[in-house]
């Protein structure tokens, strides 16, 4: 049975990992913003107001000498490996089918994308598919409650809680839903991130420009701008397929609760929370981003993975299981080439940015002044120079300045200049201007 268990764990895992590795190939460049600013803040732990889960990977694979390449790579292995728990969380739920059915919703689009990337996604689903799994293990089994097994779940349930503020409420509701003063272990991430915040500890901003999504959310709610929102979210939905996935999510969520299953009020809670916390961010960043389905999609794919499994192991006849495996085939090459088509339309977003930094990077002794693209992103309000950060090893006062972002000291001595004219950058050597301006006087 362990070598059963083992081969399931290794094909889900590789097959997983292989996807990513080729979107990491296929697509190398460092894209979206919360990616540039990580990257760029790769030396610290903590990096704008973001709890320190993720950042620590990053820091982590800086700290052994990685490239952005292997950070991406260290990235694509914790989302291999949310996908491989969330495959065993599945099987708990509907039973080994379900695990095998889970490996497409691995592989939904918003989710696959942004979890070769220094994002949170990935991390998040990881401790929460891991506590999970052991939880429904040890509740299936019946596992004492002081047992290892219950410790350790509570434990990697308590990451959460340091990888996004939205993994608060879910501890809580896991501590509820444990009915046991033991699973107050879980909250160490919440106890130990205040603490942390009561000794005035701040992160660090490789770039002035504000991430505070959340700070005045009451003062820009705006109806007209909330249903061009909504109108957007529709659009994407539909091309990702979740405006599909879930409502049968749903579907498989009333099949494992008719069930009985364990943990099925538990997970529906979860999930309605993070579509609790998809409307905040709509309100909140003014805009839908594809990004914002990864989550609910992939929960709604765990419920409809599971309600299958229940299924399937009830049906003696073979031609319906065929029918169901050539279906979940599809829908996987469709997730696939959906989450490619999220990392090309990111990366070509910043193509200007690109060629510049392609022409930073074959003179290894040039330091640049920038005077960068703006008003792009999220509320644009972010610029070109967090994105060259975010693609290179460039840093600023480094290699280059940003002239948004400062002025710029006399210390800074400049070899070029690079300004954004609609259509690319425009490069000039800095050294010949001064050398015409002395001139001149």
């Amino acid at each position: 049975m362990r070598s059963v268990h083992l081969r399931f764990t290794l094909v889900v895992f590789a097959i997983e990992l292989a996807v990513r590795l080729a979107l990491i190939v296929t697509h190398p460049d460092n894209y979206s913003m919360d990616a540039y600013q990580r990257w760029g803040g790769r030396h610290h732990l903590l990096v704008q107001d973001w709890l320190p889960a993720t950042q620590s990977v990053v820091w982590l694979s800086t700290a052994l000498g990685g490239s952005i390449l292997a950070m991406r790579i260290s990235m694509a292995v914790i989302g291999s490996a949310a996908v491989t728990a969330g495959a065993w969380v599945a099987r708990a739920l509907g039973g080994p089918a379900a695990g095998w059915l889970f490996i497409p919703v691995g592989l939904f689009g918003p989710f696959l994308t942004w979890s070769v990337v220094p994002y949170q996604e990935g991390m998040f689903l990881l401790a929460l598919f891991s506590g999970l799994a052991l939880a429904l293990h040890a509740r299936l089994t019946n596992v004492p409650q002081d047992a290892g097994l219950w410790r350790a779940a509570d434990l990697i349930i308590g990451l959460l809680a340091l990888v996004r503020y939205e993994g608060w409420p879910v501890v809580l509701v896991y501590v509820v839903w444990r009915l046991n003063p033991r699973a107050a272990l879980a909250l160490w991430g919440m106890v130990l991130w205040s603490l942390c915040k009561g000794a005035g500890v701040e992160g660090y901003a490789s770039s002035p420009i504000s991430y505070a999504d959340w700070e005045g959310i009451d003062s820009r709610f705006d109806p007209a701008v909330l249903q061009r929102t909504l109108a957007r979210l529709w659009t994407q939905a539909i091309d990702t397929k979740a405006i599909f996935l879930i409502p049968a999510g749903l579907a498989g969520w009333n099949a494992l609760r008719r069930a009985q299953r364990p943990g099925v009020w538990l997970s529906g809670v979860i999930f309605a929370g993070q579509i609790a916390a998809l409307t905040g961010w709509l309100i909140g960043l003014e805009t839908a981003t594809y990004r914002m389905q990864a989550l609910p999609g992939v929960l709604a794919g765990l419920f409809l993975s599971s309600g299958i499994g229940i299924w399937w192991h009830r049906t003696p006849a073979r031609l319906p299981k065929v029918i169901v495996a050539a279906a979940a085939l599809g829908v996987a090459v469709m997730f696939t080439a959906q989450g490619f088509d999220n990392a090309k339309r990111s990366t070509r977003s910043v193509r200007w940015e690109q060629r510049l930094v392609d022409t930073m990077n074959d003179c290894k002794e040039c330091t640049y002044l920038v005077v960068p693209r703006t008003g792009i992103g999220t509320r644009d309000r972010h610029d070109g120079c967090e994105i060259i950060q975010g693609l290179s090893t460039h840093l600023h006062g480094e290699s280059f300045w940003c002239m948004r972002w400062d002025d710029v000291p006399e210390t800074f001595r400049a070899s070029h200049a690079a300004r954004w004219r609609k259509g690319g950058y425009v490069i000039r050597d800095a050294r010949e201007s001064d050398r015409n301006a002395k001139g001149k006087r």
